[in-house]
């Protein structure tokens, strides 16, 4: 009998520290746990890339925002205070033209002062309706320098000229330490063989 005591006294204890330990915050974790970002992560403005067409179709370029910074991946940029204006274009294509849906290619002309104090413009091009409404946004966001993240970490893959995959293949702008080299490049060169009827319809060759 005695003994059976010493044996639910343990039982009660055990089940008495746990019941604590459930109730004392997780020193890991805090306030919402799992679904807090890290302390930080968007303080330094907003960060976002965008896959789009330099000046021309088909010529293809990456295109990103980081803090106070815009720039072509592997090419050049302008800080915030460059920036002179913004407008777009449309051009409906001939299926927006009887279809009334929005078919077409967008033109984003970006207005700035150059280093050496000569105003010129570039051309930024998407077909692709969702790109470039993310691109606007992220635009905008950085001309304010609003650090939201949507949807620079929702969709940091899903904002290419015209194919939008829902991926962000390792490249989210706030899973990875800040740019500092604007001649960095995070696109791949397209393999020579893509080229080829063979393989030009293979996966990794559509990307």
């Amino acid at each position: 009998m005695f003994r059976g005591q010493i044996g639910m006294r343990k039982n009660y204890l055990t089940v008495l520290a746990v019941l604590i330990s459930a109730l004392l915050p997780n020193p890991a974790k805090a306030d919402f746990g799992d679904a807090d970002f890290p302390v930080g992560m968007f303080k330094d403005g907003p960060k976002s890339y965008h896959d789009a067409w330099c000046r021309s179709i088909k010529n293809k370029c990456r295109v990103r925002f980081q803090g106070p910074a815009m720039w072509v991946e592997g090419q050049g940029g302008i800080q915030r205070d460059q920036l002179i204006r913004y407008r777009y274009d449309v051009d409906p294509g001939e299926a927006g033209l009887f279809t009334g849906l929005s078919v077409g290619d967008y033109y984003n002309y970006v207005s700035y002062t150059s280093k050496s104090g000569i105003q010129r413009e570039a051309l930024f091009i998407f077909s692709n309706r969702p790109a470039q409404r993310d691109f606007i946004k992220a635009f905008v966001r950085w001309k304010k320098q609003e650090s939201r993240p949507i949807p620079n970490y929702r969709l940091p893959a899903s904002q290419g000229p015209q194919d939008t995959h829902g991926r962000d293949k390792g490249l989210n702008p706030y899973d990875n330490p800040p740019i500092t080299d604007w001649s960095e490049k995070t696109t791949k060169e397209r393999d020579p063989k893509c080229n080829s009827p063979v393989y030009r319809n293979k996966p990794e060759c559509r990307e």
